[in-house]
């Protein structure tokens, strides 16, 4: 009897702390922002894939494409191009490296390559912040200039995290704010693994779409 009663004293506790956590972030306006994100995701998708199928339908070669894109630049310095960028602000959107892995021998070993890149590049980015945290003046400068990424690491922490490991979001620039508000470490390590995840699918979306 004793057992029966803790039980349903722990699922009312549990049930509770649902309840206020979802009515947070209802009011805070979490769920739009994740719907808003999931929006942009599902658009950026879309508009890569209709760019494929259009360039494509012109009888352009993807390979003879990137490799005028990219100069024919050695494999090693695209490579450290893309971790570059994945460290510091993610000036270059990672699809198209992802396309271009499709140009390769083996795609799904060079995706592998990256989004351990990108996972990798995201660590830097938060060593970064915690650098920056130290420095008063850049600090300042970031959290205004980054204002509205700021607040919401501070309300929802590592939501926004998974979220810009998964979605359009700037995935750096997170992970800059993430060190600089001190997010614990071990945890950033274990969500941001997430980041591998988003580049496997968009691979498996994209890679259908071409024809080498």
């Amino acid at each position: 009897m004793e057992t029966n009663t803790t039980s349903t004293h722990t699922q009312a506790k549990q049930k509770r702390t649902v309840s206020r956590y979802h009515n947070y972030y209802k009011r805070t306006g979490f769920y739009k922002f994740v719907l808003k994100n999931l929006f942009w995701l599902l658009l950026s998708i879309g508009i890569l894939i209709a760019i494929i199928v259009l360039v494509q339908s012109y009888l352009i070669d993807f390979d003879t494409l990137f490799k005028s894109i990219i100069k024919d630049m050695n494999l090693v310095y695209v490579f450290i191009l893309f971790f570059v960028s994945e460290s510091i602000l993610g000036l270059i959107p990672p699809d198209i490296f992802i396309l271009w892995t499709k140009t390769l021998a083996h795609p799904y070993l060079n995706v592998t390559l990256l989004a351990v890149l990108s996972y990798i590049g995201g660590i830097n980015s938060y060593f970064i912040g915690r650098l920056i945290q130290k420095i008063t003046r850049i600090k300042a400068y970031i959290i205004k200039k980054e204002e509205k990424h700021y607040k919401k690491i501070k309300k929802w922490g590592a939501w926004v995290i998974i979220i810009a490991a998964l979605f359009p979001l700037p995935f750096a620039i997170v992970c800059i704010l993430s060190g600089m508000v001190d997010f614990p470490v071990k945890r950033f390590l274990l969500i941001t693994l997430t980041r591998i995840i988003r580049f496997f699918i968009f691979a498996f979306l994209l890679y259908g779409f071409i024809h080498l």
